[in-house]
């Protein structure tokens, strides 16, 4: 920018030398020219290429225009949303998040302007301002029973991670209720058929786990599959290549952080835990940290 008002500049004074030899010509050569009105000329002449340059100057100084869609987008992880008593059951304490606590996170994100897309979105590697992937992991009940319209209360979507030899099972979502998922928008993601540490599984086992599950969503609730969630956030390179061989495009693991899509192993894609050791107030200094 410097250079190019640099040489508006020189091609400015060319000009005025120009008309300023010009003008004396005419004065010279005895032209009926009144002094007063050359002048006058003059003055007109450079107040409106001063102008000019001005405005090119000032046109310089204005912020950059924001794009109207990002390249970084956090992906947040949940497993449960129902109530649990930390002393009975520390564990499932830490998987969960109370209800009330997951609506006032829900608020949150409605109050500021955050806008839900599902994983697969990220594929095209631009996502609108604010915007923000809801994983729910394994495929659990109180996902339709509780977080489900919670979500849709406040026109939010979601993605979730089934783990398809769980369907219908204690605490795990039926077909039915998929179903009804699927018809309210809800993405499905591979969680693999049995929950198993996919870092220690031969090709053959990490074969059936991938595409059992993947083909068994797609033929049941009639869906295309592209996304996948590690089981407990474990894999070695062998899982990530039967992942991609296996036709996935996008994967998350455990690894906290806010997913940069240019940046990012599109199979390796980070996510921002919640869970009730977070609280309402740890999950704003979450999202307001990666907003920074």
């Amino acid at each position: 920018m410097k250079n190019y008002i640099k040489k508006i500049y020189l091609f400015l004074v060319a000009i005025i030398l120009v008309l300023g030899g010009m003008l004396l010509h005419f004065q010279y050569a005895g032209w009926p020219v009144a002094e007063d009105v050359i002048l006058a000329e003059e003055n007109e002449g450079l107040s409106a290429i001063l102008n000019q340059v001005q405005m090119v100057v000032d046109e310089s100084k204005k912020p950059p225009v924001l794009p109207d869609t990002e390249h970084q987008v956090p992906i947040v992880m949940y497993h449960y949303v129902r109530v649990v008593d930390k002393e009975k059951d520390a564990l499932g304490y830490n998987l969960s998040i109370n209800p009330s606590g997951f609506e006032k996170q829900m608020k949150y994100l409605k109050d500021h302007g955050y806008t839900t897309i599902h994983l697969a979105d990220l594929l095209d590697k631009k996502v609108p301002k604010k915007a923000i992937v809801l994983v729910f992991d394994d495929g659990l009940e109180d996902f339709y029973t509780t977080a489900l319209p919670i979500l849709q209360k406040y026109g939010f979507t979601a993605s979730n991670a089934v783990i398809t030899g769980m369907i219908g099972a204690h605490e795990h979502m039926s077909e039915a209720q998929l179903r009804e998922c699927v018809k309210a928008g809800i993405e499905l993601l591979s969680h693999t058929v049995s929950h198993l540490d996919m870092s220690k599984l031969s090709k053959e086992e990490l074969k059936k786990q991938l595409a059992e599950s993947k083909a068994y969503l797609e033929k049941t609730f009639g869906v295309k599959v592209e996304g996948f969630v590690y089981p407990s956030g474990r894999y070695n390179e062998l899982a990530v290549q039967m992942v991609k061989d296996e036709g996935y495009k996008i994967a998350t693991t455990t690894q906290y952080g806010e997913a940069n899509l240019e940046k990012n192993n599109m199979l390796l894609l980070p996510r921002v835990r919640i869970d009730n050791r977070d609280g309402y107030s740890g999950f704003v200094k979450k999202l307001e940290a990666i907003e920074k």
